[in-house]
């Protein structure tokens, strides 16, 4: 292609020095052609390194194609919606939540019916939650990887009437396949759940596997 575009130019220059050739009676610049030539030699070898360079740039966008075709996708989100607009807690022992409104589930590796997270494949995750409680309500809660507590909030109740309030944390964690992540409510806690607005929800995505 760029040997074809040069070989264009070429005969534009040609003609255009076909037509001095007539206006000047048939006698033409021996420099003009020399450098007409040169002129044409240059722009071949720029369009030739252009080429190779967009040759070699589609080689790339094809590898990452096919490495965006092979990687799992992993993502999900979910809040609970059950009770409706109403305290969920207190227990008596810290207790499992399951999240079984869900709003995003992406390779299916979160079950709505558990709480659970499975990672499908070894490699870094991120995790998140969110949580609420109305006033005079204290909220525990914490992000288990398997039995091992790894992130958590406190929200600790004044006794004031307009105390409510919000928590939130995250973490990145390397799973093996088979790993499993999930949220617990702290004992004698409380989280409010209302399935309009999806105060309390849990969050993880793949971010690359190993």
């Amino acid at each position: 292609m760029p040997r074809v575009l040069a070989l264009g130019v070429l005969g534009v220059v040609v003609v255009l020095l076909a037509h001095g050739d007539q206006e000047a009676g048939g006698s033409t610049s021996t420099e003009i052609r020399r450098l007409a030539g040169s002129l044409v030699g240059r722009l071949t070898a720029r369009l030739d390194d252009l080429q190779a360079q967009l040759t070699e740039q589609s080689s790339v966008l094809e590898e990452l194609k096919r490495e965006s075709r092979g990687r799992p996708h992993v993502a999900f989100s979910a809040s609970i919606s059950t009770p409706p607009q109403e305290n969920l807690g207190p227990f008596a022992n810290e207790t499992k939540l399951v999240f079984n409104k869900v709003l995003t589930n992406i390779g299916d590796a979160y079950s709505p019916d558990t709480g659970v997270f499975t990672a499908p494949v070894k490699g870094v995750y991120y995790f998140r939650y969110t949580g609420y409680s109305r006033a005079m309500k204290p909220s525990g809660l914490s992000i288990f990887h398997a039995n091992r507590r790894v992130m958590s909030t406190y929200k600790y109740s004044n006794g004031a009437s307009y105390d409510n309030g919000h928590s939130s944390n995250g973490v990145t964690l390397l799973l093996a396949v088979g790993d499993t992540v999930h949220m617990q409510l702290w004992v004698d806690s409380w989280v409010f759940v209302d399935s309009r607005y999806n105060y309390c929800s849990f969050t993880g995505f793949l971010l690359f596997p190993m």
